[in-house]
């Protein structure tokens, strides 16, 4: 049994609780890594990219999805996060 196995795209999004084609957007964008088997002996349109389990773990533990950072970066710019209530 391979201890780090190579997974599909809907593998990869399955273990990092997304949407396959969030994972593409990430990959497209560079956010993601580059696969481990980029498929290149198949037509660009036939192909089906693996990732190593590991790759997609190392990603994981440095990821920080960009609605949660965007989110967090405006609820402190507006007073929301971490200062008390001013009564009124």
């Amino acid at each position: 049994m391979d201890t780090d196995p190579l997974m599909y795209v809907t593998e990869v999004a399955n273990r990092l609780c997304l949407t396959a084609s969030s994972w593409r957007a990430y990959v497209a964008d560079g956010t993601a890594p580059a696969p481990d088997d980029p498929d290149l002996d198949r037509p660009a349109n036939r192909r089906r990219p693996r990732w190593r389990a590991s790759t997609v773990d190392a990603w994981r533990e440095q990821w920080r999805p960009r609605i949660r950072s965007q989110g967090a970066q405006a609820a402190t710019a507006s007073g929301e996060a971490g200062e008390p209530a001013s009564p009124h």
